[in-house]
């Protein structure tokens, strides 16, 4: 009797030793990795909506002066102007031409004239604002029935310096827009981004 007790104490005093089973469910613990950055205008989803805002953009470099015209060839084709849209952000206001169906990377022209003067009927528009910077998109081409369609009506902004951007007309491969700056003209810089495809002129303010 002796004997069988001192066996059932032993037994009982390893049941609690050892590793525990593998199969017990591991205890949540937060990611190290920390909350995902929030997209900028470079990275911005495919999935954001058309009509957002024109979105900032971080490390975008120098403006160019007024009395200059910013040019790149690109190597685009085919694209239409589906989106135009403005936004007013520190230091600078945005105008953002949004480019789909097309392939390669778009070319502009973009520099301030006296008068805005439509191509090819040479029509003179008038541009709310102080003074006018003509855009020009290269790569483009007319819409086609059941394909995408250009923008079609003017912008009128309600904040910042850019006061009006009058609707993308396209001829012969380029794609041609206004826009009206206040108290101008102003610095401006042109950049050219991605997922979505997009010209961006960014006009600088006080």
């Amino acid at each position: 009797m002796a004997t069988g007790a001192l066996v059932l104490a032993l037994a009982a005093c390893g049941g609690g030793s050892g590793a525990p089973p593998q199969s017990a469910s591991p205890t949540s613990t937060p990611s190290s990795a920390g909350p995902s950055p929030r997209p900028t205008a470079s990275t911005a989803p495919t999935s954001q909506p058309p009509t957002a805002a024109a979105e900032p953009t971080a490390d975008l470099g120098g403006f160019t002066a007024p009395g200059t015209e910013a040019t790149a060839d690109g190597d685009a084709s085919g694209y239409v102007v589906t989106q135009v849209r403005t936004g007013s952000h520190d230091g600078y206001d945005r105008v953002v031409y949004e480019l789909t169906g097309g392939h390669g990377t778009p070319g502009y022209r973009v520099g301030y004239v006296d008068r805005a003067v439509e191509d090819p009927s040479d029509e003179v528009r008038e541009v709310d604002g102080d003074a006018v910077l003509q855009v020009r998109l290269v790569g483009t081409t007319y819409p086609v029935e059941g394909g995408p369609q250009e923008f079609s009506q003017d912008l009128r902004p309600s904040d910042g310096d850019v006061e009006h951007v009058v609707r993308p007309l396209t001829f012969e491969g380029m794609t041609q827009s206004f826009v009206g700056v206040d108290d101008g003209p102003r610095p401006f810089r042109v950049l050219v981004l991605s997922d979505p495809v997009r010209v961006v002129v960014d006009v600088q303010d006080d």
